[in-house]
């Protein structure tokens, strides 16, 4: 019981601290952030600049599995926030 509580407050917690709704990022990463938005490639920070785009892809698919989850929640308990 303690296991379902910790997972609804961590799941409450990101749902309350995401910026952007759901479907927004749903939409916006379907795809890894491609060499091309490397704002800095060919300059001395280009690695800074690969490593903060995989950051980037890392928390889509964090954000993804909240909205997942937020979703699996709503549907379970009836709620449409």
């Amino acid at each position: 019981m303690l296991k379902v509580l910790v997972a609804l407050l961590l799941a409450g917690t990101l749902a309350a601290c995401a910026s952007h709704t759901a479907s927004d990022t749903a939409a916006s990463s379907a795809a890894p952030a491609s060499a091309s938005t490397n704002a800095v490639a060919g300059t001395p920070m280009a690695a800074y600049g690969h490593d903060l785009n995989k950051a980037k892809n890392v928390q889509n698919i964090v954000n993804q599995a909240a909205a997942r989850q937020a979703k699996a929640i709503n549907a379970a308990t009836g709620s449409s926030g």
